[in-house]
């Protein structure tokens, strides 16, 4: 993986299939835009806080009003079984910002244990920063590369990111 850089959009498609394993294939080539950028690097700028968003959403489902009882007239219902942790169990699975989530965390976890060190870096300290906002040149010279290699990394990690995440 390491010391290759795809020169063409073949190239690229390549070398995203050699990294992506599994069901994660890429198809075809993608032309990434300014706004296609911005998402991903939203999504990226969140993982960090994915398990906080997901508990926030489990909290927000668990106390949002539950099901209305139609036994208006005041008599016992016909049917007593109390289903509420089954419910809540369907709730959580079928709720599509916590999937969303979850894929996604599940996608960014896979490229980033396929990184380099010094890819890794690249991404953690353009990505996962909260108050540290680093520019290319401190970047590159952490990780040990060029400004360019920095700015290629980026635009590719992000485009391979495009075609997966769900946004």
């Amino acid at each position: 993986m390491s010391g290759f850089y795809p020169t063409n959009m073949r190239g690229l498609l390549a070398y995203i299939n050699h990294i992506v394993a599994g069901e994660l294939m890429l198809v075809e080539p993608i032309k990434m835009n300014h706004a296609k950028t911005k998402q991903v690097e939203a999504v990226l700028k969140q993982y960090p806080y994915f398990n906080l968003l997901e508990r926030e959403r489990r909290t927000e489902i668990e106390q949002s009003k539950g099901e209305i009882d139609e036994n208006v007239g005041g008599g016992r219902s016909g049917f007593s079984e109390n289903h509420a942790h089954e419910n809540k169990a369907i709730k959580f699975s079928d709720d599509p910002i916590i999937s969303t989530i979850k894929h996604n965390r599940a996608v960014i976890d896979k490229f980033i244990a396929q990184l380099d060190d010094y890819q890794i870096t690249i991404v953690e300290m353009s990505y996962f920063q909260r108050f540290n906002r680093y520019d290319v040149v401190k970047i590159a010279k952490v990780a040990n590369v060029s400004r360019a290699t920095v700015f290629r990394f980026r635009k590719r990690f992000v485009a391979q990111l495009y075609t997966l995440l769900k946004l």
